[in-house]
């Protein structure tokens, strides 16, 4: 009898952990595929049985968070702030995301600091943070949270396009470029590196040019391509990899374009009354990647070369290469002058900017 009683308790134990495999085993298989319908169903049955598996509760709760369905996220996860007896640091750091995808990024802090007080120290959780603090304008917080992210394994491109990000609402351009470009020449593939770059060269030729500026040639050497400019900014994503919807750039914009209504009028009256600027053009060209190709053949002569878009009135872009930026003519000439043995093998001229 006693042994019977052993046999029996091993058989019940052996079946125990076979379930908790089998279930661990479809958890996976549904991760994976990212089919996020089947782990709503797995997690809800297990609810279904027992509505105090708060476990379950949260699982679910992330399920639905993944899926998009927000107020069910929020609902089962509320559940398990509100009534189990000691939460996770990761249902508060759920219940913060949930937040943020509703836009309410500073309520959303609130719960990714709880979350890290209780412990939790991902590199997703720094990077979620990051994001709320760049939307509540927290912008030295924000990248400071993005390199905590960073410490703790987060990609790379992500990290670095994020921080791009937080430079272009800042309206700081050309450290944006300075992030943007070289991700851009080791892999030209990633549309958002790709936008965001664009959003930076487009906003900064505007900002410097002012709106509706135009492209103006010497009489000594006509462009006959130069047109009227007039910067029209695309629509960015912060991040595939990043589930929080986001403000986009084009959006940032346009939110803060009533405060800004009497700063934009002042850059109009600013820039009508500019001194025109010189430069020496080396080139122009309908892609990036072919301006950029341009750009890296004439790195041997060490002149300094900028990409710089302008948009024609066909709508169409043209990727210019320029080298130096003068106040007059002549210091344009004397310039040419000097690297004239550089510059006799490419056809060049002196483009005129106001």
């Amino acid at each position: 009898m006693k042994y019977l009683i052993i046999v029996l308790a091993l058989l019940v134990t052996g079946c125990t952990t076979t379930n908790k495999v089998s279930d661990q085993q479809a958890i996976n298989q549904f991760t994976v595929s990212q089919n996020y319908l089947g782990l709503i169903e797995f997690y809800k049955k297990k609810v279904i049985e027992d509505q105090n598996d708060w476990q379950a509760q949260q699982d679910l709760a992330q399920a639905y968070l993944s899926y998009g369905d927000l107020e069910s996220a929020d609902f089962y996860i509320q559940r398990v702030l509100s009534l189990s007896p000691s939460p996770s640091a990761t249902a508060y750091f759920i219940k913060g995301q949930v937040l943020a995808r509703n836009l309410d990024f500073s309520s959303a802090l609130v719960k990714y600091k709880q979350a890290i007080d209780k412990g939790l120290n991902s590199a997703e959780l720094y990077m979620q943070q990051g994001i709320a603090l760049a939307q509540t304008k927290q912008y030295a917080m924000a990248i400071d949270s993005f390199n905590k992210a960073r410490l703790r394994g987060y990609d790379d491109v992500s990290i670095k396009n994020n921080i791009a990000m937080v430079h272009i609402y800042q309206r700081d351009y050309q450290s944006a470029i300075d992030i943007l470009l070289p991700l851009y020449e080791k892999d030209s593939s990633n549309e958002t590196v790709n936008a965001n770059l664009e959003i930076s060269m487009l906003k900064q030729k505007k900002e410097k040019q002012g709106e509706n500026s135009s492209l103006l040639t010497d009489t000594g050497s006509v462009d006959e391509n130069a047109d009227s400019s007039v910067v029209t900014l695309k629509n960015d994503v912060v991040s595939d990899e990043v589930e929080v919807t986001t403000i986009s750039a084009e959006e940032f914009f346009t939110a803060q374009s009533v405060e800004q209504k009497s700063q934009t009028e002042s850059v109009k009256k600013s820039a009508a009354k500019s001194k025109r600027t010189y430069h020496i053009q080396l080139g122009a060209y309908d892609t990036m990647a072919e301006a950029l190709e341009k750009r890296n053949g004439l790195l041997s002569t060490q002149l300094p070369i900028t990409i710089r878009p302008v948009e024609l009135q066909n709508s169409e872009t043209w990727y210019r290469l320029l080298s130096g930026n003068f106040a007059s003519y002549r210091q344009a000439m004397t310039f040419a002058k000097q690297n004239q043995e550089v510059l006799n093998p490419h056809d060049y001229f002196i483009q005129v900017t106001r």
